[in-house]
């Protein structure tokens, strides 16, 4: 279990820890020990002064460097062990002695019958030096030639490390509270409303941050389209990669904002190839954004009307939109769970896929309502030149409503020509 519990060891102890398994008389002391851990003799830790006989107690456990000398006299079988400071000459009573014959237990001829020997450490047994004889008097061990005692404890601080600690702390500590300031500062700025009725319409809503990377900050250069109510900009979605049309109006949150939102929620779900596909919304401050599916060929007035950047539309193609047209609104009208009146059906709000399919979009100004009941509607909206003279009289919108937009939309596609050549209005009352 030890190493010194067999024969032929002999050692010297400088012990710092008192044991009462092994009879250890204190917690500082030196010891001879004979193939054992049981000291023969032991001593406190100290030196005999030449001067006056007195006993003089040293710290084991002091840090300073210190001298231990073991003589061994193969006539008389004494061994002597003596401590004393670096700097002092060997005292002439040793500190702990006994009579034992070491030739029983150094068997090997080379350790038999040492006469003295010297050595040097330090507290924490470190040894620096060490001189050995047989016969004769030790050599004194040079203390200049001796290695620097390594360094024990914490080394005091460089002045300049006193200035410029404090200092390099001090700016880490504003950096990283600048750079926590700014960064509260821009996510307040991007900071998005949600309150707690739109919970519910988590997967309809996007991240303005997303919207803002997807757009490259809403640069002008993404503007697809601009109207009365705000500009739509291209953009592909970070993570999916999926490209889209972002409009971004403007919204009073206090007035009919959670009808607007439930009502474009709804709409969200209608699923034809004749309707652009609203994905969702965003909310920030005072902008409301609507997420679109994007149709890379634009609207169809750009073609009716911008003749000049646009190719001008064959009859068949003509046609095909229309037919388009007439079956998202059929859709709207008939084969979704309730109806809904688009309210505003024009050329511009005909949009052309890759394939130049006609697919009805913008639904900011639908209603939609159960079958079989009538729609509770006394707004008059919509552009001038589209609206059915039953909608200006009664301000009551209806399929049929719808379907004389769409009779006017066919003649517009057809003929090439607005119906007011005047600016549009949209007339709210």
């Amino acid at each position: 279990m030890y190493p010194f519990l067999c024969n032929h060891i002999f050692a010297v102890e400088l012990d710092t820890i008192q044991n009462s398994e092994f009879k250890d008389i204190n917690d500082n002391h030196i010891g001879i020990n004979i193939n054992s851990l049981h000291s023969i003799q032991s001593q406190g830790a100290g030196f005999y002064d030449d001067k006056n006989g007195m006993f003089k107690n040293m710290s084991l456990i002091s840090h300073e460097v210190m001298q231990v000398w073991v003589e061994y006299d193969g006539g008389t079988t004494q061994i002597h062990v003596t401590l004393a400071p670096i700097k002092m000459a060997k005292p002439n009573r040793p500190l702990v002695s006994a009579i034992y014959n070491l030739s029983t237990v150094l068997t090997d001829t080379a350790y038999v019958g040492f006469s003295s020997s010297t050595g040097v450490i330090n507290s924490k047994y470190c040894l620096l030096g060490w001189s050995f004889s047989m016969g004769n008097t030790t050599l004194e061990i040079d203390i200049t030639k001796l290695p620097k005692l390594p360094r024990v404890g914490s080394r005091s601080p460089s002045k300049v490390l006193m200035i410029v600690l404090p200092t390099a702390i001090a700016s880490f500590i504003f950096v990283t509270g600048t750079a926590f300031i700014l960064l509260a500062q821009r996510k307040l700025a991007n900071n998005e409303l949600l309150e707690d009725w739109e919970v519910e319409f988590g997967p309809h809503r996007f991240t303005y941050k997303d919207l803002f990377l997807a757009t490259k900050g809403f640069k002008n250069k993404n503007v697809l389209g601009a109207g009365g109510f705000g500009k739509v900009y291209k953009g592909i979605l970070p993570t999916s990669k999926l490209e889209i049309a972002v409009k971004r109006l403007s919204h009073d949150s206090k007035q009919g904002t959670k009808e607007f939102i439930t009502k474009i929620v709804s709409i969200g779900h209608l699923r034809h190839r004749n309707l652009v596909q609203l994905l969702g919304y965003c909310r920030r401050k005072s902008e409301l954004l609507l997420v679109y599916d994007y149709m890379p060929n634009g609207s169809l007035d750009k073609f009716l009307y911008c003749a000049h950047d646009k190719p001008s539309l064959d009859w068949a193609t003509r046609f095909h939109i229309i037919k388009g047209a007439a079956c998202g609104l059929l859709y709207l009208h008939e084969k979704w769970d309730k109806v809904v009146i688009h309210r505003d059906i024009k050329a511009s709000n005909a949009l052309l896929d890759s394939e130049f399919n006609g697919r009805l979009g913008d639904f900011g100004l639908a209603k939609s309502y159960n079958h079989g009941t009538d729609p509770q509607t006394t707004r008059v909206v919509g552009t001038m030149g589209y609206l059915a003279p039953e909608l200006v009289r009664m301000g009551k919108a209806s399929p049929l409503t719808d379907v004389f937009a769409f009779g006017t939309f066919l003649l517009e596609v057809t003929c090439g020509h607005r119906p007011v050549e005047s600016s549009s209005l949209v007339l709210v009352n």
